[in-house]
């Protein structure tokens, strides 16, 4: 009975150790997670920064294009 306890007890102490290992590796996931999420947002207002950018410029060579068509002299 007693081999019983202690394998038990050697059981436990293995799946404490596990336990805690996972929470680690949560923990690590986490803080990826929560990083990537901060990168996107970052990228993706710099997406929008561009898009509106780029409208501009656009918006820009379609009058210069106007222009030239019209001979207007720049």
């Amino acid at each position: 009975m007693t081999a019983d306890i202690y394998a038990m007890s050697q059981e436990i102490i293995e799946l404490q150790t596990r336990v805690a290992e996972l929470s680690v590796a949560l923990e690590t996931v986490t803080e990826q997670r929560d990083s990537n999420r901060d990168i996107a947002d970052s990228l993706f207002v710099e997406l929008e920064s561009t898009k509106a950018k780029l409208a501009i410029a656009n918006s820009v060579i379609d009058r210069l294009r106007l222009h030239i068509a019209q001979g207007v002299e720049l």
